[in-house]
């Protein structure tokens, strides 16, 4: 485990403006950079996604103020993501930045360089990070490892409003024997939804009754 940390504090993500994102911009608390030029719709996608964050309980205490990379899934994104090439963005603790893979800010989407088709929202993408920031700051660092990923990776789907795969997508995939990682993040936020629909809405105790304490 403490190796596997200091891994992530000698990642190059530690400082990723060295890679030379050429074009930066400041949105609420959150520095911008980008491969491509920075359109101004971006700021209403990125507000977006903080509201959503914000709506959570985890998140009260919380600044949003993670810094955002925008890449076009090129060698920025294949540098950045060592083994997570597949991913629609990922956050690493410690640095709490997020880097983003193949982006469309017009068409407010992410997509997938591994996975062909794969896309979703990149407002959502965003919310589902910053949520991953917020369970460690309520729970500390060692969350990712204390609660299992259906949980985590559930629990932040359901704060950003949905994942990358619809109902009926998901049903479609399990019919078909097809096991792709999108249906555990489906799952997830379906179990999350049910548990807290039986507890009364406590994240807390949702949590708790996962290894919290």
């Amino acid at each position: 485990m403490y190796a596997a940390l200091a891994l992530l504090l000698l990642s190059p993500l530690a400082v990723p403006p060295l890679l030379a994102f050429p074009y930066r911009a400041q949105v609420a608390g959150h520095a911008i950079y980008s491969e491509a030029p920075i359109d101004p719709r971006l700021p209403t996608l990125v507000h977006l996604a903080d509201d959503k964050v914000r709506r959570s309980p985890l998140s009260r205490s919380l600044e949003l103020t993670q810094p955002i990379f925008l890449t076009a899934g090129g060698w920025r994104w294949l540098y950045l993501a060592n083994v997570a090439h597949g991913a629609f963005a990922f956050t690493r603790p410690l640095a709490e930045s997020i880097v983003v893979n193949r982006s469309d800010v017009v068409r407010d989407e992410v997509s997938s360089t591994l996975i062909a088709g794969a896309h979703r929202s990149l407002s959502g993408v965003l919310a589902h990070e910053m949520t991953h920031t917020a369970i460690r700051a309520r729970f500390g660092l060692l969350a990712d490892w204390r609660f299992p990923a259906w949980l985590r990776e559930g629990y932040c789907d359901e704060v950003a409003g949905g994942g990358s795969l619809s109902d009926d997508e998901a049903e479609q995939l399990v019919r078909s024997g097809q096991d792709r990682p999108a249906l555990l993040y489906w799952r997830g936020r379906k179990q999350v939804e049910a548990e807290l629909r039986a507890n009364g809405g406590s994240v807390e105790r949702l949590f708790a009754a996962h290894g919290a304490y």
